[in-house]
């Protein structure tokens, strides 16, 4: 007799981790556009950019609380890849930021608000997953009630920075 058990939200974690990964991140020529073909914008100095489409992003700023590695191996493509579960608490935002490489992030309890420089704010509930594209100015925020368990997940060269911290007065952290 085979017996099942209900999924957990771990457990739904790692599946949504590993299918991303599986998936991996895109990394187009910064200069010609990302994945979805629009251009992008390279920022790879500025340090004191303090709003996303002319408007200052809502939220306390502050790093991830209890962050984990769940994986961390170079590829045999050379890459990294990395994978970072942590917790983003009710009220709190992370700085505006770039990914020189872009990435992903998959949402388990909660829900975030997304800032994207070109677009209109977008929200991802718990059980989705969004695109980072590379090197565009970006922020998320949790604007709700309940912390919000995310998984990032990367693909990039040894020793990249999976983040850059664009706006000033960052507290430290992911």
């Amino acid at each position: 007799m085979t017996q099942t058990r209900p999924l957990t939200i771990a457990g739904l974690g790692v599946i949504i981790a590993i299918m991303v990964v599986a998936a991996g991140c895109a990394n187009p020529d910064s200069t010609t556009g990302n994945a979805s073909g629009s251009t992008t914008t390279t920022y790879p100095t500025a340090k004191d950019i303090t709003t996303i489409n002319g408007k200052s992003v809502p939220g306390r700023m502050l790093g991830l609380l209890d962050v984990s590695t769940m994986l961390g191996t170079v590829k045999a493509n050379g890459l990294q890849l990395t994978v970072i579960r942590g917790i983003r608490p009710a009220g709190t935002r992370v700085a505006i930021h770039t990914h020189e490489y872009g990435g992903h992030t998959c949402v388990l309890t909660g829900v975030l608000t997304d800032f994207v420089e070109g677009k209109e704010p977008a929200t991802h509930p718990a059980g989705t997953c969004y695109y980072m594209p590379p090197d565009t100015l970006m922020a998320v925020a949790n604007l709700g009630t309940e912390d919000v368990v995310l998984i990032d997940n990367y693909n990039l060269p040894v020793g990249a920075p999976t983040i850059t911290i664009r706006e000033p007065g960052w507290p430290g952290g992911i």
